[in-house]
């Protein structure tokens, strides 16, 4: 008979490593992104009520510089899995596969501010009693 000795490192505190656990719930994650802010705007065309054409540049070039981390996060997400959809001037990343605090994690670690996406978690009960 021969033994074998397997070593497991050991997790890091508070994080779960083992998902192939049975879960009473099934979970969403909803990341969502705006494409356009409102105080952007605001801050461009009703600080003074002043418009000229310089100021509608620089607006076009802070729309461009927006969109572009925006679609670059789509872009990470799109790798982990998530769906999006467009809804009410937003864009809403949905994933059942990635928990919230990975997701942002993820997000935070790729350069991105936590002021550039809002995170929701939705949780229904698979069966029994939680």
């Amino acid at each position: 008979m021969e033994l074998r000795i397997i070593s497991k490192e050991l997790p890091e505190e508070g994080k779960i490593t083992d998902k192939s656990h049975k879960s009473m719930v099934n979970h969403l994650t909803r990341i969502i992104l705006k494409p356009v802010e409102e105080p952007l705007f605001r801050g461009h065309f009703l600080k003074n009520n002043l418009v000229d054409a310089q100021a509608v540049r620089n607006f076009g070039l802070q729309l461009q510089h927006r969109a572009e981390r925006v679609a670059l996060m789509m872009e990470l997400l799109a790798a982990k899995e998530f769906s999006f959809h467009f809804q009410q001037g937003s864009i809403f990343a949905d994933s059942s596969v990635m928990e919230g605090q990975e997701a942002k994690e993820y997000l935070l670690g790729n350069g991105f501010l936590d002021q550039e996406f809002q995170i929701f978690l939705e949780y229904g009960r698979k069966w029994g009693i939680m």
